[in-house]
This record gives structure tokens, sequence and C-alpha cells, in this order.
């Protein structure tokens, strides 16, 4: 029987295309089955670009299935798209004869990316893959063989901005979702965490394409690395420092044949070096600091600042924590180390620098630029656990029988940190002291009173107090610095960094890797200096008002639920009602071991004398804590300013104080009471109209308003409850006094309670069939009877507090 046209099977695909989805896939399966290597060339780009949702089309909603709502579309359309499905199995028979090619736009690629190619730099992961026009420019596409034309749809399907308007779908149960499902097998399929490399591929031989990791580097088998330890266990380090560290001419020379030798397999190691460098290009590689750099963000410029959405850092984190498990699971034999073991095929190679070689950079660039421009609410949380997940390699061992090293549970809690990862740490130093110093400012302009910005401050707190980091963290820095000085933590220094020669050549290999992910000038800031000390102790001040505030919001609570309900029905106090007595304890409890885990790891003592405070400039002014709060205590919590005709005038230092969240003004009312903005529970029309009406009122009767203040008889007492008292400016700041007279406020009535009360009221005097009139003689009698107890109550005027 002959094959079918091409043009008969793309009308059969068409006409696939409008089932649903169910049996969609079924029809598309039999006709992937049913055609020849020559039909499939021109079916697979229109069948990726209806599934992805490529140039406007819609997709097939891959974010959007799930297990629970949709079960036998998740299991069709998985199994579908699975490295073993049809799709998969189409990309591999193409791959066959390694002639045909595919386009994909240059427009979808990173903007970093796109810039080095207009200049000129191609990247190695384009190499071979860029089309040139006569002129000498760049051609509007990438050509691609069979596998990676799939994997760049893929990947590219999470950042597409079509798809990113329709916003997050919250992917809590990540094997509930199908992108999620997919991206989890994928990874245990290219990169397995057990076993000795990729499945082979079943359709038939397939030569080794043409690959950047194979036109650039011949193997992963020769490291030098840096001057930690003994030279074998140096040699065999799994985290050495990166590329420059190697020697490349031992590489050049060693022959695929003489890597596969020893026990790796190259020729199906290049889908999981594939898989891996594709995904950290689409995926994290939307932002790059020497881009930004260069070419900045500025409104007017040709730049692009992508801000990924919370599923795309949700994948993120599954990628390091997959990658982390991946390269720890290189079990060395004979060795009682694991950083201590020879590279003896070119599968434990790739590795152990899986991590080092495809995602550390684009990682640092992802997380700086998200620490930078990332909204201050609670969803910064996301990328703090992944940031977390980075700098925690020794948490994600195992991944056996099948499980995903993804889902496995994290029992290793609290456990010191072994001296073996103090490589990891120095080859990660930025990760560790820049992104927590940039992350401090964060917390700075954030309410720590909040339960949910607390435990993230606890979070990070807690990871950086585990026993040894802040010792292999300080061993480090002086290294790079070249400074030989006792550790501050107790511990016994790494040998290593003693010696003189190590300290040097350790500190020009990091100069030249900060170089290169923070680019040329930059100026490391350590972590255990005395200006990050400073910010840490204007950071404890801050916790120790959040307590403060916290134990306040308590206290009124308490207070609230213990009175009497004739007292809570006319109480005009509004407290915030949104944390629970459980949140606002879990707070307390967060703010107090934050504090503690901070003292812990920069060593400061809890001696309430040793209180610094934090020198932001020349004109800023110490303060030291005394029996009262007088004006210099005040004045030690306000931004630096200087009185002036119409109050306090902010100086330069203030404006820096107050721009970055290191002081700030206390809230409070200093201005005309019944001016106060309009709350939640208020209706606004309502309470514009009683403004109105007060203020005509106060204006015809300010003189008798004024004599009823005065008097001090029974009835004068009664009326006196329903007016409001002189109020005066706050002293906090100087600024000229200003006194309010005695006048009638009536925007208690647009309280949402008040009218909730007067309607029942209402419906209980329709209810027994009486008219307005009894209605509003209760009413009269109510307020009377609220005056009259007031009144007695009080021998001396009583005035209203507002």
């Amino acid at each position: 029987m002959a094959a079918p046209s091409p043009s008969h099977s793309l009308a059969r695909i068409h006409g696939a295309l409008q089932l649903p989805l169910y049996d969609r896939c079924k029809e598309i399966k039999y006709i992937i089955e049913e055609s020849s290597i020559k039909d499939l060339h021109s079916l697979l780009p229109m069948l990726l670009e209806n599934i992805f949702g490529f140039n406007n089309t819609q997709g097939w909603g891959l974010k959007t299935i799930s297990a629970s709502w949709q079960p036998y579309d998740f299991v069709a359309l998985r199994d579908f798209l699975s490295p073993n499905g049809p799709v998969m199995q189409t990309v591999y028979r193409l791959l066959v004869e390694n002639i045909y090619r595919f386009e994909f736009p240059l427009k979808c690629l990173p903007w970093p990316s796109r810039c080095l190619i207009d200049e000129g730099a191609i990247p190695v992961l384009y190499m071979n893959k860029l089309q040139f026009l006569t002129n000498g420019q760049a051609a509007d596409y990438i050509l691609l063989n069979a596998f990676e034309y799939y994997l760049f749809h893929f990947s590219y399907y999470l950042v597409n901005a079509q798809h990113l308007r329709a916003g997050s779908y919250n992917w809590n149960t990540p094997t509930d979702a199908l992108y999620i499902a997919l991206v989890e097998e994928y990874m245990n399929y290219f990169l397995p965490a057990e076993g000795t490399g990729v499945p082979p591929i079943r359709t038939a031989s397939t030569p080794l394409p043409s690959s950047p990791i194979n036109s650039s580097k011949a193997s992963y088998s020769s490291f030098q690395g840096s001057p930690f330890g003994s030279p074998k266990s140096r040699e065999a380090s799994p985290f050495s420092l990166r590329s420059f560290m190697r020697s490349g001419s031992q590489q050049q020379q060693q022959t695929p044949t003489t890597v596969e030798q020893s026990g790796g397999n190259q020729q199906e190691t290049w889908r999981s070096e594939t898989f891996l460098q594709i995904v950290a290009e689409m995926w994290l590689n939307q932002n790059s600091l020497e881009t930004a750099q260069r070419y900045g963000f500025s409104p007017g410029s040709n730049t692009e600042n992508v801000l990924p959405c919370q599923d795309h850092v949700k994948v993120i984190r599954m990628l390091v924590k997959h990658v982390h498990y991946f390269t720890n699971s290189v079990r060395p034999e004979n060795i009682s180390s694991l950083h201590q073991c020879h590279y003896g095929s070119y599968w434990d190679g790739f590795k152990r620098s899986a991590m080092s070689q495809e995602i550390q950079k684009k990682l640092y660039s992802f997380l700086k630029h998200s620490f930078l421009r990332w909204p201050l609410d609670y969803s910064f949380r996301l990328v703090l656990e992944t940031w977390l997940s980075y700098v925690q390699p020794w948490r994600y061992f195992g991944g056996k029988d099948g499980e995903s090293p993804t889902h496995k549970q994290e029992t290793v809690q609290d456990r010191a940190v072994d001296a073996v990862w103090q490589q990891f740490v120095t080859d990660n130093l930025l990760f560790f002291t820049v992104l927590f110093q940039l992350f401090l400012p964060r917390v700075f302009r954030t309410d720590l009173s909040h339960p949910r910005n607390t435990y993230m401050l606890f979070r990070v707190c807690k990871v950086f107090s585990q026993m040894g980091l802040n010792t292999l963290i300080e061993q480090a820095e002086c290294a790079l610095t070249d400074v030989h000085y006792p550790l501050r933590h107790g511990y016994s220094p790494n040998k290593s960094f003693t010696h003189p020669a190590g300290r040097s050549s350790t500190a020009a290999v990091l100069r030249i890797q900060f170089a290169e992910l923070e680019g040329p000038g930059f100026q490391y800031q350590p972590l255990f200096s005395l200006e990050c000390e400073n910010m840490i102790e204007q950071l404890l001040e801050d916790i120790q008002k959040a307590k403060a505030e916290n134990q306040a919001v308590a206290a009124a609570r308490s207070t609230s639920e213990n009175q009497s309900w004739w007292a809570w029905l006319f109480s005009d106090a509004y407290y915030n009602d949104d944390l629970s007595p459980s949140e606002i304890k879990k707070t307390d409890t967060h703010l107090r071991q934050s504090e503690v885990y901070l003292r812990t790891i920069f060593d400061i003592k809890t001696d309430p004398a040793r209180r610094k405070q934090v020198a932001w400039g020349p004109s800023s002014a110490t303060s030291t804590p005394g029996p009262a709060p007088g004006p210099a205590a005040i004045s030690s919590t306000l931004p630096d300013c200087i009185p002036g005709e119409n109050g306090p005038q902010l100086t330069p230092l203030g404006r820096y104080q107050l721009m970055n969240g290191l002081r700030r003004f206390d809230i409070t009312l200093r201005g005309n009471p019944d001016l106060q903005p309009i709350r939640s529970f208020e209706c606004a029309p309502l309470v514009r109209l009683l403004h109105a009406f007060s203020t005509a009122l106060n204006k015809k009767h300010h003189a008798a308003i004024a004599q009823v203040s005065e008097r001090e008889d029974f009835v004068a007492r009664i009326l006196q409850q329903f007016l409001c008292c002189p109020v005066a400016r706050s002293h906090a700041v100087p600024a000229p006094l200003v006194r309010w007279q005695p006048r009638i406020s009536l925007r208690f009535a647009a309280s949402y309670r008040n009218m909730a009360y007067a309607a029942v009221l209402g419906a209980a005097v329709y209810a027994s069939g009486h008219g307005l009139f009894v209605f509003v003689l209760l009413l009269f009698l109510m307020a009377l009877s609220y005056g009259a107890i007031g009144a007695v109550s009080t021998r001396s005027p009583r005035h209203k507090q507002q």
C-alpha cells in the first residue's frame, strides 16, 4: 500500500485538530504512525504551533488542564507529549536522517541573546543555528533539528506573552497541572537522578547531531580545582569554579571514543545537555545583568524588562531542586567525601558540571533582577524559596525507585553544614552575600508586624543560621580579601584557607568569577563587615518595634473581647481584626526567633547597652537610651530634618532614610479631625453629606456650642456627650500648634455598623406594625439614654475623643 501524500496527511491533520482533545490525540497518533518521514517534516511545525499556541493560535490549554477537573484529557495529552509518546517518537524519527531543519523565529529568543546576536557576539547555543543573508546580517530565524525545535516550543510556552495575559493558574499542586507534570516528567527522563544515563532512542540508531556542547567542550572529565584541600580532592571537586578552572588543552585532546570507553555514553548524553541548555536559556535568561548594565531599562530605550510570573518562578524552583538532586546523585566509590571522586565517565562529568556550567550565571541574574524589581508583597516568597533552595544543595539527596526528587520530603533540617560544602559556598559566594544584602532593603520597606512578611524574614534567618554555614561564608570572604584573622564564630578554620598561596589563588579566581557574574568594576561588599552589621542592628531595632506593635494589637483585642456588650455597642474604637489570635502569636514567635538567628549569624551580643546607631551620613546624630522618651529619643526614630516655617523639612539624608525605609514618621493625625480619610467601613457619599451638614451647623451655632461646652450642669453634660472635644496637633514633630474647637460631628452615622443597627431597629418597628414616628421616637429615646448615662457617670465635662 502506498504511503499517503503530504497534502493528504495535512488534510487529515486539519480534520483531526477539530475533534475533542481525547479523540484528537488518538487520531493524530494514527496519522503519525502512517506518515513517512518526509510527511512528518511538514506536519511537525503545524502540530507544535497548534499545541503550544504559537503565532496567535489558541493552543491546547497545557496550563489549564488539570487531573482533578479533566482527568481523561489530562491522561491523554500527557501520554501524547510524554518522552516516549507519539510526538517525541516523531521527533526521533526525524533525527534518523540529520538533514531536516526547522525555522524558529529569532524574535522569540530572550532579549539578552538577541542583543548579543545583533552585536555579532553569537552565544554558544546558537553557534551552528544562525543563518546569514547576503549582506552579512543574521536572518530572522534559527535552524534547529527536530529535538531542539520541540524543546524551544515547549520552553517558550511558559514565557510566551500571549499566554501570560491570562494570569497565574495557581499551580499549588504540581501533579494536578498538566504543564508541571510534563516538566517534571522531562526532568526525570532527561536528567535522571538514578541510572547511568538517558534511555536510548527506540526508533533507530541515531547519529550524534551537532551540539554546542560537543563543538565547544570535548568532555567534562578533566577539571583543575581551586586550592582547597589536597590536589587529588581539588581535581575531583563536583562544584569546581567555572570553566576557567579547567584545563582546556587536555579536554580537546580527548576523543569521544575515549569518553565512551571510560563508562559514559556521549551519543545519548547530548539530549540531556540540550534539554538543560534550552530550558535554562528560555526560562532564566530573560534578563541579563550584563545587557541591563549596557543598555539600561529606561522607558525611552529599546529594551525589555521581563518580570516573571508566579508560575514561572515555581517552575524555576522545580528545576533548581531537580538539578541539585541530579548533581548530588553521583556516588563515588571508596571515597570518603562526595568532593573527592574521579571523573570516570562523560555522564558523571556532566552531572557534576550541570549546575555550575548551565544554571549558575543565568540563575544569579534571574534572582538579582527579581530581588530588585519584584513588588513588595507576599508573592515574593516564591522568589525567596527559589533562592533558599539553590543555596542549600546539602538538602537534596535521594530519589529512588521512580520517586520524583521534586516531591521528596525534605526531612533533613537543622543539621550542621559539613565542611565538605566549602567549595560550593566559595563558588557561589555572591548568592550568599550579595543577594542577602539585597534582601535587607526589602525588609526595611515592609511591615514586620504582618505575619506573612515576618515569616519571610524568619525563613531567611533560619537558613543562614544553620550551624557552620556562617563559618564557610566567612572563610570564603577571608580568602577573597586576603585578610587572616581569627573567625568570630569559634570554629577551626580550613587549613587550605590559612595558607597564603591558597588564599591568593582563590581570591584571583573569585575576582574573575565576580567579573563574569556582575561585570567589570564590581565592588564586593563583605557580608561580615561593619556596614552590614550596622544594617542588621537597625533591623533588630525594627523587629523590637514590630514586637511592641504586635503586643499592642493583642492587648487591644483582649480588651475588646473582655468589655461588656453595652460598651462595645457604643464604642467608636476600631482596630484591624484581620489577624486572628493564632496569627498574632505566630508573628510574635517568628519575630523572636528571627532576632535570635540574626544575633547568632553576626555574633551580636544581647547586651542592651551595646546599641549602635546607624551612621547613614555625616549629619546623622547618635542617641543614647534614657529613662523617658525625650526629644532626643523621638528624633532618633524620625528621618533627619530641620525646623521650618511650616513645620519640619527633610534634609537630603532624611530623604534617603525615608525612601529606603530606614526611618519613618509616625502616622498620626496632624490636621482637621473631620477631614480624616474615609475608612473602608464607612459609606463615602454619606460621609461627605454629613460633613457638609455638620459644618453648616457648627458655623451657625458655634457660639451656643462653645457656651454648652463650658457649662457643668446636668443638661450641659448630657449635650457634651454628643460634642467632639478640642484636639491639639501632635508634639512628636515641632510644628505650629492648632487647636480645634468643640463641634458637632455626625460622621458616626456613616458607619456601616451603625447603619446596620438602625436597619435592624427599623425592621423590628415595621414588623410590630408601627410607623416612622415610632422609629424616630425610639432613636431619640436611645440617644437621650446614652447622654444621660454618660452624664451620670462623669462629674466633669466629658468630651468625646476622636
